[in-house]
C-alpha cells in the first residue's frame, strides 16, 4: 500500500513538471535513452518528436565520431558485404551490423545522423543509424551503367533548414569521364531533381579520391587547378543560393630535398573550418611520409593557415576526429595517435590499436564524420519521388545465404558452448574443483535484423570460441583426474572405521568433493550406497557394519 502511494506521489510529482523544464532534462540525455522515454508518457514523445527538441538535441551532443564502411568485395575468394563499424566515445569498435547498411549499400555521405547510401542496382536511400528509419529515392539517371557511389553526395543548409542530395554528373561528350559541368540537387520534400550548372568543367577524379565536405551550410572539394602549387582548388557550393565559387589555396613550397611532390590530397573538417590536406613521400624511401594541413580561416578573404604539419611513419590517414587521429597500416589494422603539437611526427610507441580489420582490404575502406541525431524522415515522404525498390534485394537475395547461414551457424555454436561450460562449472562446485572458465553469455536472441553480428565481432567470437575449446578440454581433464582420486578413495577406505565416526555423529552429514568422499548420514540407516548426481558420488549407510555400492 505504502510503495503504491509512493508511486503515485512520484508520477504526480513529473507530471506537474513545466513543460520547459522536462526539455532541459531531456536534452542532456544521449540518443539511445531518449529513444527509450519516447514510451514514457504522451507528452515526452511529443516532446522528443518535436524538430526544434531535435535540433536543440543535435547542437548540444553532437559529439563526431569515426564510422567506417567496408563495401562489398570478394576477399580470399568469398563475396562479403557492405558492413559498417561504429566507434564510441570510449573508442570501442561497435559489435553489432547497422541495420539500415544492407550488403549491397555503398556509403556516399554522413549528415546530422543521417547517411546517404547507394545501391547499384536500385534507389538512393536516406536514413537515420539510431532511428532506423529511412526512405529511397528514385535517382536521377535512368540508366546506371557508368554511375558510381562516388558521384553521390550529401549535406544540410542551416539557413533554410533544408538537407540536399548532390549527383555529380559526369560529361563524357565534351570533356571526357574525369570531367563534370551540371550538379543535380534534390532538396528532400521536392518532387524532382533540379540540375545546377557549373562555371566551368570540374574534375570528377579529385570528387571521387579526395572526397566532398559539408560545412556551415556548404559543400566543399577539389579540382585541378595548374596554377597553383597544389595543382589543386577548392570549390564551394553554397547549399543556400546553391552558388558555385573557385577558393585559390595557400602558395605552399613543395619542393624539399627529403620528400618528393604531393600524391594524395584530402578535404576534411577540422573545428568547423575546411582544411585541406596534402601528403607526401620521401624521396629514399616510399614507406614514410608527411602531412601538411591547412586550414581555411576567413571565405571572404580566402586566408589559410597551417594547422598540422605530421611525419606519418608508413601509416595512412583515415582522417582527424577532436584531439586524435586515426590511420591504417598495411598490416590491416587501424590506430590512433594524439594530435601531440602543430609540428611532430607519429611515434610507434604511442599508437594506440583500435581494431584488426583482416581479412577486409583498405582499399575498399572508407572513414566518414557520424554523430547520432532523432532527425526525423517522415516529413519528407510524402513527395512523389520517394518509391520503394523494385527489386528483392538486401539480406533476401540468394546470394547472401551462405553469408547468413555461417553467422547462423556460429551463434548457436556460441549458445551450445556456453551452455556446456555452465554445466561443468555446476558439477565442477559440487566436486570441489576450481576451475576458470569465463566464455561470456550470447546475446539475447532477437530480430536477426536487429541483431546481427559484424563481422568484425564474429572474428572476435570466433576466436574466443577457439580459446574456449581448449580450457573446456582442460577442465575436463581436470575432473576427470578427481573422480579417479575419489574412486580411488572410497575404494581404500576402511568401512568400519568409517562407520564407527559417523555413529558419533548420526546427524552430521558430511560433502566431500574431488579429493574426499560426499557423505551423507540418516540418523537410523548404517548401509553405504553409492548414489550419482550429475557427476557427484554420495554414500548413504542404512545397515550396521555393511558396506555395499551401487551406482546409479
Amino acid at each position: 500500500m505504502e510503495s503504491t502511494t509512493m508511486h503515485l506521489a512520484n508520477k504526480r510529482c513529473l507530471t506537474c513538471l513545466p513543460q520547459d523544464m522536462i526539455e532541459l532534462i531531456l536534452v542532456r540525455l544521449s540518443v539511445s535513452n531518449l529513444l527509450r522515454c519516447r514510451g514514457v508518457c504522451k507528452l515526452w514523445d511529443g516532446i522528443i518528436r518535436d524538430p526544434r527538441f531535435t535540433m536543440a538535441h543535435l547542437r548540444r551532443n553532437a559529439k563526431p565520431r569515426p564510422l567506417l564502411i567496408f563495401h562489398r568485395a570478394v576477399n580470399l575468394g568469398k563475396l562479403c558485404p557492405s558492413e559498417a563499424v561504429l566507434f564510441d566515445e570510449a573508442w570501442s569498435p561497435s559489435t553489432w551490423d547497422v541495420p539500415v547498411i544492407e550488403p549491397d549499400d555503398f556509403l556516399c555521405a554522413s549528415c546530422n545522423g543521417l547517411i546517404c547510401l547507394y545501391s547499384s542496382k536500385s534507389t538512393i536511400k536516406i536514413a537515420n543509424v539510431a532511428t532506423g528509419e529511412c526512405m529511397h529515392l528514385a535517382k536521377p539517371v535512368k540508366n546506371s551503367k557508368g554511375d558510381r557511389f562516388s558521384y553521390y553526395n550529401f549535406g544540410f543548409s542551416p539557413a533554410t533548414n533544408e538537407y540536399k542530395v548532390m549527383h555529380f554528373s559526369p560529361d563524357k561528350q565534351l570533356h571526357g569521364s574525369g570531367f563534370f559541368s551540371e550538379i543535380q540537387v534534390y532538396t528532400l520534400g521536392n518532387e524532382r531533381w533540379r540540375i545546377v550548372r557549373t562555371p566551368q568543367a570540374l574534375s570528377l577524379n579529385c570528387v571521387e579520391h579526395s572526397g566532398v565536405v559539408n560545412v556551415n551550410g556548404a559543400m566543399y572539394w577539389l579540382t585541378e587547378d595548374t596554377e597553383s602549387s597544389w595543382r589543386r582548388a577548392v570549390v564551394s557550393f553554397d547549399l543556400k543560393d546553391e552558388h558555385i565559387e573557385l577558393i585559390r589555396l595557400p602558395v605552399v613550397d613543395f619542393e624539399n630535398p627529403a620528400f618528393g611532390y604531393p600524391f594524395r590530397y584530402r578535404i576534411m573538417e577540422i573545428d568547423e573550418k575546411v582544411s585541406v590536406a596534402a601528403v607526401q613521400t620521401r624521396r629514399d624511401s616510399y614507406l614514410t611520409g608527411k602531412m601538411q594541413i591547412w586550414t581555411l580561416d576567413n571565405l571572404v578573404e580566402q586566408s589559410w593557415s597551417q594547422k598540422y604539419n605530421i611525419e606519418l611513419l608508413s601509416l595512412q590517414v583515415l582522417g582527424l576526429y577532436g584531439d586524435k587521429i586515426v590511420m591504417h597500416s598495411l598490416s590491416q589494422h587501424i590506430y590512433c595517435h594524439e594530435l601531440a603539437s602543430q609540428s611532430f611526427t607519429v611515434e610507434i610507441a604511442k599508437l594506440v590499436k583500435l581494431l584488426d580489420f583482416s581479412p577486409r582490404r583498405d582499399d575498399n575502406m572508407q572513414s566518414y564524420v557520424h554523430v547520432k541525431s532523432l532527425v526525423r524522415l517522415d516529413a519528407y515522404k510524402k513527395a512523389g519521388i520517394v518509391c520503394m525498390p523494385k527489386r528483392k534485394e538486401g539480406w533476401k537475395l540468394k546470394k547472401w545465404e551462405v553469408w547468413e547461414h555461417k553467422l547462423s551457424r556460429l551463434e548457436k555454436q556460441w549458445r551450445r558452448t556456453y551452455e556446456m561450460q555452465r554445466r561443468i562449472n555446476v558439477n565442477a562446485q559440487v566436486m570441489g574443483v576450481a576451475l576458470s572458465l569465463n566464455l561470456p553469455a550470447p546475446p539475447d536472441q532477437q530480430d536477426t535484423f536487429l541483431q546481427r553480428l559484424n563481422w568484425v565481432e564474429q572474428k572476435r567470437v570466433e576466436e574466443m570460441l577457439s580459446s574456449c575449446l581448449t580450457s573446456l578440454e582442460g577442465a575436463l581433464k581436470v575432473i576427470d583426474k578427481a573422480l579417479t582420486a575419489s574412486k580411488k578413495m572410497i575404494m581404500e577406505a576402511d568401512p568400519v572405521k568409517v562407520l564407527q565416526e559417523i555413529a558419533d555423529d548420526s546427524a552430521t552429514q558430511m560433502i566431500v568433493a574431488a579429493d574426499q568422499v560426499k557423505v551423507c548420514v540418516a540418523s537410523n540407516n548404517h548401509r553405504l550406497h553409492k548414489q550419482r548426481a550429475g557427476s557427484c558420488y554420495f554414500y548413504h549407510f542404512t545397515a550396521p557394519l555393511s558396506l555395499s555400492k551401487e551406482v546409479i
